[in-house]
């Protein structure tokens, strides 16, 4: 598979963005004071409103990346390049937070938003931000994206991923009832993993194939193996809450585990394993699937993928904040 990944700004298909963030509102109201996270890296050690009516609607607001080449359509009008750019620039103000309809849950406050900036590692706040309001209307009906504090609550590694892991089947087994149209109804559940604090990966379980994956920006660890199989875990008890008089057993054995971090883009320095989470999930939502060469630390560092990512958050807000300059 030739893969890209297409970013736009959002604009509802079958599930509006309403629905959706109505829907993971009651999901996981109780992590609100976890969408803060320290300062930390990829390292082994641990206002006013904008009159852009077209940010959604403009079909050229996109990007492509194949390769090391990304064509960034949303980012060449010059006005929308300086939004953004006096937004990471400007200094933290909650005048510049941005609002996303009723779900202040997963607003990005200025100061996560301003992490997207040269260099900073992305926080729980920025991920579940782009995952849920960009990525999460544009899933199918049959596709459900957790929040990057379920793996952390399932393991009850506390809220910042930093707690030795133990797992805890209670912690979460209220999430999948809140997903439309049952767990097991699924195609895909994608899982945003917050690793201790200092490195973001990718998980997803796929219904239809019976496939955990894993995909991880640093290449295959010995460590991801905790994540696989705790999803696994995962699974069986739901199975056995759902089915009681099924065999969970036979079933669990009929699934497969697959470390894929040997077969996507890897990165170069200690601060982007965010972005690459982000796209990874774009192109699995998008495409299906991750290659090696998809896309490259020198498209994104080129490209200024940090500030479409930043552009795209902006779009997709009700607030719009612009920083005026002392001409305006």
């Amino acid at each position: 598979m030739k893969g890209y990944v297409h970013l736009e700004p959002t604009t509802p298909s079958s599930q509006s963005r309403e629905e959706y963030l109505a829907s993971q509102e009651t999901i996981e109201a109780m992590d609100d004071d976890q969408n803060q996270s320290t300062e930390s890296d990829c390292r082994s050690t641990p206002a006013n409103q904008s009159t852009e009516s077209d940010c959604e609607s403009n079909p050229n607001a996109r990007i492509f990346i194949d390769g090391s080449s990304i064509e960034a359509l949303a980012m060449l009008q010059p006005e929308r390049r300086a939004i953004v750019t006096r937004l990471l620039q400007v200094k933290s103000s909650p005048d510049y937070n941005l609002s996303y309809a009723s779900n202040s849950a997963y607003a990005v406050q200025h100061e996560s938003l301003k992490r997207l900036g040269p260099s900073r590692w992305l926080n729980d706040e920025l991920i579940n931000g782009f995952n849920i309001h960009y990525l999460g209307p544009k899933l199918d009906e049959r596709s459900h994206i957790f929040s990057s504090h379920f793996m952390s609550k399932l393991l009850s590694t506390g809220d910042h991923g930093t707690n030795p892991p133990n797992y805890k089947y209670a912690n979460v087994e209220t999430w999948s009832n809140r997903i439309a149209g049952s767990l097991f109804n699924q195609h895909n559940i994608f899982v945003p993993i917050n690793h201790q604090n200092i490195h973001w990966l990718t998980l997803r379980i796929n219904f239809l194939d019976k496939k955990i994956s894993l995909w991880d920006s640093q290449g295959v660890k010995h460590t991801n193996v905790l994540y696989t199989h705790t999803a696994l875990r995962y699974l069986g008890d739901e199975h056995e809450n759902a089915f009681p008089e099924g065999d969970t057993r036979k079933w669990l054995k009929s699934w497969r585990i697959e470390d894929l971090s040997d077969k996507c883009p890897q990165q170069e320095n200690d601060f982007d394993c965010g972005i690459f989470h982000l796209l990874n999930l774009c192109l699995l939502v998008n495409e299906g699937g991750i290659s090696l060469n998809s896309y490259s630390q020198a498209s994104i560092n080129t490209k200024e993928v940090r500030k479409i990512v930043a552009y795209l958050l902006w779009a997709a807000s009700s607030n719009r904040p612009v920083v005026k300059t002392r001409y305006e």
